[in-house]
């Protein structure tokens, strides 16, 4: 054989060999880089864990509970309705209306003549309107202007109601009793502005159409003071049945 075609051989064999490695070292280099590539995602896939659950305190769960129970459900709001329902009417039951103060004073002291009535001698329909004007008179006191004795319309609305009682009762009798403790060691004085001051309320009375021989203007100043808790109460006007 020749030597050229000796040598055209012999680099022949050598580049098929050298194809053959490139070919070989390419195909590891492409497998193992797909192989580091799945080996990254897999541990990036670990690393992306799921949220984990976050534990409440005790007293935010029990809000979020109640928070539950209060969304607008049927049955959730008929049953919390009729929860509050039955605690009202408890509420009620307890709060009871407190009894009236009846007003009952002794007749010690008030003065009657011929043919007048104290309140025991009085019928029993009579001593439910005087005990009602009792309460009338504790509840709303008169008032008067600087010289303790001319009447004043701001009493207006409180003569109205004594003024009903009588024009419905055109049978019953009245003493306009007067009670004032202005000067504690003047008697006389006292006694004065007491007297004056139940005969301007008789006055204004007849104004309004009351006979004034239904009534009469007695004061009593200081010697009769009604006792409420351990307490005097002297200055005062009082209506009270005398004849019926």
């Amino acid at each position: 054989m020749q030597v050229g075609k000796k040598v055209f051989l012999l680099s022949l064999l050598l580049l098929l060999l050298i194809v053959s490695c490139v070919y070989k070292h390419t195909k590891e280099f492409f497998d193992n880089s797909t192989v580091v590539t799945e080996e990254k995602v897999v541990k990036l896939e670990e690393k992306t864990e799921q949220p984990r659950e976050i534990s409440l305190p005790d007293e935010e769960i029990k809000e979020e509970s109640v928070a539950v129970e209060l969304l607008p459900a049927d049955t959730k709001d008929k049953e919390v309705h009729e929860s509050v329902t039955e605690k009202i009417t408890k509420i009620e039951e307890e709060i009871k209306d407190p009894e009236p103060i009846i007003l009952k004073r002794k007749d010690d002291g008030y003065r009657r003549s011929k043919g007048e009535f104290f309140y025991y001698e009085l019928s029993e329909k009579s001593k439910e309107i005087q005990d009602k004007l009792y309460t009338i008179m504790k509840d709303e006191p008169f008032k008067f202007n600087r010289n303790g004795i001319e009447y004043l319309k701001k009493n207006d609305e409180l003569l109205n109601k004594i003024y009903k009682i009588m024009i419905n009762n055109e049978n019953l009798k009245f003493e306009i009793a007067g009670h004032v403790s202005i000067k504690p060691d003047d008697k006389k004085y006292n006694k004065y502005i007491s007297v004056m001051r139940a005969a301007n309320i008789k006055k204004k009375l007849i104004s309004m159409g009351i006979s004034k021989r239904r009534m009469k203007a007695r004061g009593y100043g200081d010697a009769i003071p009604f006792i409420q808790d351990d307490i005097k109460i002297f200055n005062r006007i009082e209506f009270n049945i005398i004849g019926e």
